[in-house]
Parts: structure tokens; sequence; C-alpha cells
């Protein structure tokens, strides 16, 4: 079956107008993303800076590395619990669209990690990024490839949440998303790319450009899910 494509400068747009129209709540919902990325840019500044310094005072031979697998496992769990964040972060924003009018409170915002719903949310980014990884062994394409396969089990695990469904299991939301994304991962990497003057202005302004950035950003991935499951939806009646 043809798939209907996505207009990527739509999904901008209507990402756009939303942030204009919710300016102040979209920077509230998003602050723990937009503090994160300051601190990624100002932390590859420092290591450019730092570099430079051993550049001219060290010798290949002084340097050594000494890390033990503990680190790599630390680093994971560190990374998965990151993933639930911006999970929590992209629900904050579909609950926003559902209810403009309302504000966004701190326990909205972080409602991946309130009561019942941080284990399995855990679980399930978790299970993600293990599947990732082992793409990743098989070469850096397939890992990649798999990112966007997987990007909408955030979407389909919150709409079982609004609408007190369950699956079988937490990763049929995995075979959901890669069901949905199907033939679409292209466009998905497509609508990403096409921030990389963002990312660069963000970079160079030494992050404080992702205070509009990340909200940017983390909408438009909102407005292409919601599109992607309602075409989905409409596809699969016919």
């Amino acid at each position: 079956m043809k798939l209907t494509p996505i207009n990527r400068k739509r999904v901008k747009y209507t990402a756009r107008k939303h942030i204009q129209e919710h300016f102040g709540q979209a920077v509230k919902i998003n602050i723990f993303m937009i503090i994160w990325q300051i601190l990624r840019v100002w932390s590859g500044w420092g290591v450019v800076a730092l570099a430079a310094v051993l550049a001219t005072t060290t010798t290949p031979d002084t340097l050594s590395s000494d890390q033990g697998s503990g680190n790599y496992i630390g680093s994971f769990i560190v990374q998965t619990i990151l993933a639930v964040l911006v999970w929590s972060t992209m629900w904050a924003i579909i609950d926003q669209f559902r209810k403009p009018k309302e504000a966004s409170s701190l326990g909205n915002i972080l409602q991946a990690f309130s009561g019942r719903r941080f284990l399995p949310t855990f679980v399930l980014a978790l299970d993600q990024r293990i599947l990732i990884f082992l793409w990743h062994l098989c070469f850096l394409v397939p890992g990649f490839v798999k990112r966007f396969s997987y990007a909408q089990t955030y979407y389909a695990l919150k709409m079982d949440q609004l609408y007190h469904r369950r699956q079988g299991s937490l990763t049929d939301y995995i075979t959901i998303s890669r069901r949905v994304m199907y033939g679409r991962k292209f466009e998905l990497f497509c609508l990403e790319l096409s921030f990389i003057g963002w990312h660069l202005l963000g970079i160079f302004t030494l992050g404080f450009a992702y205070i509009y950035i990340v909200p940017y950003l983390n909408t438009s991935r909102v407005v292409y899910s919601s599109q992607i499951f309602t075409l989905a939806t409409i596809e699969g009646a016919h």
C-alpha cells in the first residue's frame, strides 16, 4: 500500500504556531531538556578547550585510560533514565495539545516518574536501548535505522495510558512503533536533519538558543507522531 507522505514544512509550521501561542508553557514543559542541552554544549566547548590546552602541554604517551565495565553499565542506566525524562517531556507536550488552556504542573512534566508509571516506562526504555545497542553490534547503520524504527514507542505507550488500554507485553509498544514507521524512517530522518541549522545556532550561542530550539524540536516530533498514528489508523481501515 502506498503511504500518504507527511508534509515536513506543515509539521514544523504547526509546531511553531503552537509554541508562539504557548511559549511560556512550552519552555516550562521542556525546562529539564533545555538545561540538559545547555550543559551538553558547555561540556562540549569545555572538552574542546581542554583538548587545546593538553595539545600544547602533553604528549600522546602521557595519556592513559582506565575504565571498568561498571562505568559502562552505570552510563547505560543513566542514559535510560534520561530517555524516561525525554518521554515524560513528550507526554506533557501531548497533554498540552489536548488541553492547551491548562497550566502544566511539575507532576505533569515528570509524569513518567510518578507512581506505577516509572517501572514499566523504565523497563520499556531499557528494552529499547538494549535492542538498539544489539543492532549497533551488527554495524553502525542497522542501529541507526532502528532508532527511527523505534521512535514512536513513547507515543504508543502514551495513547494506551490516555485511553486506559494495555498491550499484552511492554515490547508490543516497540512492535507498534516498528509497524507505524514502516516505510517512514527516511521521512523522520529528514525531519530531524532539517534542524541541523538550529543545532549549529544552539552550539554557537553557548546553548542559550536551545531555550527556543528544544520546545520547537520536541513539539515538531509530537506533531509528526500524532500524524503518523492518525494516518496509520486511516490507512489500516482501508
